[in-house]
């Protein structure tokens, strides 16, 4: 697989580099893929170099309208979609009963399923404005779910604005858009009270997604990726690949654990390359000329990060410490930075995408200070100066050189992470020994010099020090995974795709707190998960 996914990709780079530059390419990204430095997206390891006719895309928007009207038109491009390998995301607002609609699409989705013609399984996304005369039907149309025979193969979230939320701090009445009132706090109620027994709906924020839409010209983000981790427009599409932060620990010369920025420098540049390609790839396999248009003027990629837990353990940081959150801050900010400096010497070398060429009103780079100031540069980690990001920023509005509109968003990984034997995204360890061999045999290390402690036996299990250090999801609390969500979502492009994990017997109170904290943490949007509300849970807490 590696190899095929290589020589796709390595054809791609010698159409733009030549052969001799498409050599190096392929002997590095083959090398950093075997090593399971890097990983890709399951579109691209299941279609590169397999399927000449399909992209390598993990997700989009269908360009036709969602309506009674469409509906045969439009349940044959879901299908030719899903069998491509593409998830959905659907904005329901422009439907007089967006239940019915978010169940026809279920069943094409189920269609699709159970057609034999998918190679891997693919996500949906419904969202539907809080605003909405039918929101309350909306809500709880999964709540019952656990009796429910419907085969559900959509999430679905509510999205919510600041006025929304100052109404249900208040206690006041919202207006919905046919004029009708409705009690924003009963409302709030009602929502988190499903998602704690079926984990849907959850929230987006659409408003604060779109203060870092990069080409609001093009249309604002109206819905999102399957599991929310970037915005989209119709018709828009996104690549990605992931960067297994546990490979990038070194030892300085007193043999202790240090992240080997150089490497994770050479790497994120050799992944921006490697998007980029895919891109290419995609582009001439879209069937939709809207998603060949979109493609090409935005060009949008998605470096995110697995491994995150993994790389903590071996440095002997708790997931839920300050110094975990900033030495990951540190290493986000270093590789979003790095892997804009590579999509400007790519657009340099190939061309900057469309919307960099022929847009200024309404692209965000081009206006003075410039796109990546104005999310950035106002912040400094321990490897990016402010200065750093205001620099490139006024160099791209300058020059109008960058290939690639926004490089940085953080899907959750769940199965392309497996590959690799690391732990998913950014996420902590899914229960307390769910870490790799390499893992463990590192953190016997450190917790025996420190401690004079094992981390085996039944004994290790209650030792506080492993209990710090191998917290799993369930053993951390809820403020501790809205900390750590808060903190890389200051330097993501886009957005987080990050599950706040509740014990059993949580309540709709406890969601409830879940959903505030995330709102008050300026995220983008907020999941949770209570252990045992779905019969098909994968994987049952330790």
């Amino acid at each position: 697989m590696v190899e095929r996914v290589t020589r796709c990709l390595a054809k791609q780079e010698a159409s733009f580099s030549g052969w001799r530059q498409a050599e190096t390419f392929a002997a590095e990204f083959e090398c950093a893929f075997d090593n399971k430095e890097i990983v890709m997206s399951t579109p691209v390891m299941t279609n590169a170099g397999r399927h000449t006719d399909r992209p390598l895309t993990a997700c989009t928007v269908p360009t036709v309208d969602v309506g009674p009207s469409r509906a045969r038109r439009l349940r044959e491009e879901v299908l030719v979609l899903h069998e491509q390998g593409m998830g959905t995301g659907f904005n329901l607002d422009a439907t007089d009963d967006p239940v019915a609609t978010l169940r026809f699409l279920n069943h094409v989705a189920v269609e699709s399923a159970t057609s034999g013609r998918e190679d891997r399984p693919v996500g949906n996304m419904a969202i539907l404005s809080v605003r909405h005369p039918k929101i309350r039907e909306f809500v709880t149309a999964k709540a019952d779910a656990a009796s429910d025979p419907t085969d559900w193969k959509f999430n679905i979230s509510v999205n919510l604005d600041d006025v929304f939320m100052a109404a249900v701090h208040r206690g006041d009445r919202i207006e919905l858009d046919d004029g009708s009132k409705i009690d924003a706090g009963c409302l709030f109620d009602d929502l988190c009270q499903s998602a704690a027994v079926c984990a849907d709906p959850g929230v987006v924020f659409l408003d604060r997604m779109n203060g870092r839409n990069p080409v609001p010209g093009m249309g604002a983000y109206t819905t999102t990726a399957p599991c929310a981790e970037v915005g989209l427009i119709a018709g828009e599409t996104c690549q990605f690949g992931y960067l297994n932060v546990g490979k990038f620990v070194s030892t300085d010369s007193a043999d202790r654990p240090v992240i080997d920025f150089a490497k994770l420098e050479q790497v994120t540049a050799l992944m921006t390359r490697a998007l980029d390609n895919c891109l290419a790839v995609s582009e001439a396999n879209l069937n939709e000329l809207r998603a060949q248009y979109v493609s090409h003027q935005k060009r949008k990629i998605g470096i995110g990060l697995c491994g995150v837990a993994d790389a903590l353990s071996i440095v002997g940081l708790p997931y839920d410490s300050d110094a975990a959150r900033e030495l990951m801050t540190d290493i986000l900010s270093f590789v979003n930075f790095a892997s804009k400096q590579a999509s400007v010497r790519l657009a340099e070398t190939r061309g900057p995408c469309g919307a960099m060429r022929t847009m200024v009103v309404g692209n965000r780079h081009r206006v003075r200070p410039g796109h990546i100031e104005n999310l950035y540069g106002h912040l400094t980690s321990g490897t990016v100066a402010a200065d750093d990001w205001r620099c490139l920023s006024r160099h791209i509005a300058a020059t109008g050189m960058l290939r690639n509109v926004s490089t940085i968003a953080l899907p959750p990984t769940g199965r392309s992470a497996l590959v690799i034997d690391a732990s998913t995204g950014v996420e902590p360890h899914f229960d307390t020994f769910a870490a790799n061999d390499a893992v463990l045999d590192h953190l016997e290390k450190i917790v025996w010099a420190k401690y004079g402690e094992s981390i085996h036996g039944d004994y290790a299990v209650q030792s506080p020090p492993v209990r710090e250090l191998l917290a799993s999801a369930q053993g951390i609390g809820t403020d501790g995974h809205v900390a750590m969500a808060a903190a890389l979502q200051r330097y993501t492009d886009e957005a987080i795709a990050k599950t706040i994990n509740l014990p059993a017997g949580s309540t709709a109170e406890d969601v409830r707190d879940a959903y505030l904290a995330g709102y008050q943490a300026n995220l983008s949007g907020i999941t949770v998960y209570v252990d045992g509300s779905r019969t098909t849970q994968p994987k049952q807490l330790r």
